[in-house]
């Protein structure tokens, strides 16, 4: 089994299936949060969620429940960036280091 996840629609993720990835196609932010659980069950490592299928970052700390893994990140589907994961990621990093170094 591959401990690395993806999660989005069927078209965004079916290639990596060809790298050895698990891939879970789901249709919206419900299916996205089943898969999650799913993969958070199987202990996975990492899980890469498309832009336009990711719940709330709140959700996900939910579902976590101050759990190491998996890492969870958010990536643009093949429709192109919401601005989503990057948005994130500037939160993160003004929360680590005080400021917005991006």
């Amino acid at each position: 089994m591959s401990e690395i996840a993806m999660v989005g629609d069927r078209d965004s993720i079916l290639g990596f299936k060809s790298l050895g990835v698990e891939i879970f196609p789901v249709n919206n932010v419900e299916e996205c949060l089943s898969a999650l659980k799913e993969i958070i069950k199987k202990d996975y490592k990492v899980a890469f969620v498309t832009e336009q299928v990711a719940p709330e970052p709140s959700k996900i700390t939910d579902l976590l429940q101050g759990r190491t893994f998996p890492v969870i990140t958010m990536i643009p589907s093949n429709r192109g960036s919401t601005g989503l994961a990057m948005k994130r990621l500037q939160d993160l990093v003004r929360k680590a280091a005080g400021a917005d170094v991006l």
